[in-house]
């Protein structure tokens, strides 16, 4: 036969039929009679429409249920309302940007540090204050305010690498949970200016700016575009600083712009320790201590764990 005729033999015939006409299923087999992969994948989206088939008609039968009893639970079902949880906890978390304490009599300001105790508590600093006036506007918080308290043990690894600074005035912004001034302390740095302020008003204070040797401050940046705000406002300011930003920031095209290459340095820590205020400390990594203008003796330092 020819070739034309051989392709015309070996098409597969139609499946038999049973009794009463009806057309049975194809079975079609590899070798050795097991399921070709077709038939399994098949075989497994069956069982996934009849598991799911199953699940939704137990879920209206046990809502008839409650309806026919006449008072529904109210309670959402378990795992259901996480996101809820966690977005509550973020809006209930912190009103500021880092952390406080007073400034031992080296800022110009004139008034005295708000600590978590002061009178009228955190709430009587209006929120968008601390950090610029971003988020929200409404009094809550803004899911993107997603800030965190650094730990001493976090400070105290940053220390060693800024000794020339532990007697000149350095200047902690950005408020939070007002404990950042006693932790720089306790770290080392014995001039700590520190209080609940705008940070962009502030930076303004020429007379000020100028009496500061540094800026050392773990920002808010989890705002849309707050990294590269701050960052230009201590540029224009001409401020040397150290801030702790995602390691990311040495490969965006804005901070090439804004900051000199020639002038950048990079402490990068293995992870950085961080809380909530009040609750218990957990590690971060894939930061940076970004340095610009701070003339440390290496441009990049790999720091060990904490």
């Amino acid at each position: 036969r020819s070739w034309r005729g051989r392709r015309r033999s070996q098409r597969r015939l139609p499946p038999t039929t049973l009794m009463g006409g009806e057309r049975g299923p194809e079975k079609p087999r590899g070798a050795g009679g097991a399921l070709s992969p077709a038939a399994r994948r098949q075989q497994r989206q069956r069982g996934r429409r009849e598991k799911l088939a199953r699940e939704k008609k137990a879920g209206a039968s046990a809502n008839a249920a409650a309806g026919a009893g006449g008072a529904a639970s109210k309670r959402p079902p378990a795992g259901g309302s996480a996101r809820g949880e966690v977005k509550r906890a973020r809006r209930e978390s912190s009103s500021g940007s880092e952390d406080d304490v007073g400034d031992d009599s080296v800022d110009e300001s004139g008034d005295d540090a708000e600590g978590p105790g002061a009178t009228g508590g955190d709430d009587a600093v209006e929120r968008t204050g601390a950090y610029g006036s971003y988020g929200r506007t409404d009094g809550r918080m803004s899911v993107e305010d997603d800030e965190w308290a650094t730990a001493p043990r976090t400070w105290a690894a940053l220390a060693p690498y800024l000794s020339d600074y532990h007697d000149k005035k350095i200047w902690a912004p950005f408020y939070y949970d007002g404990a950042a001034g006693k932790r720089l302390r306790d770290a080392g740095f014995t001039r700590v200016v520190h209080k609940r302020e705008d940070f962009f008003k502030r930076i303004n204070d020429r007379v000020f700016v100028k009496s500061v040797s540094a800026v050392v401050d773990n920002p808010p940046y989890t705002g849309k575009g707050m990294k590269e705000r701050v960052l230009r406002a201590l540029v224009d300011a001409d401020v040397p600083f150290c801030l702790l930003l995602p390691l990311g920031v040495l490969h965006t095209a804005t901070v090439r712009e804004i900051l000199d290459p020639e002038l950048v340095q990079a402490l990068i820590p293995r992870r950085c320790w961080v809380s909530k205020r009040g609750q218990r400390e957990v590690p971060f990594k894939y930061l940076v201590w970004l340095c610009y203008k701070m003339r440390l003796p290496r441009d990049l330092v790999l720091m060990p764990d904490t």
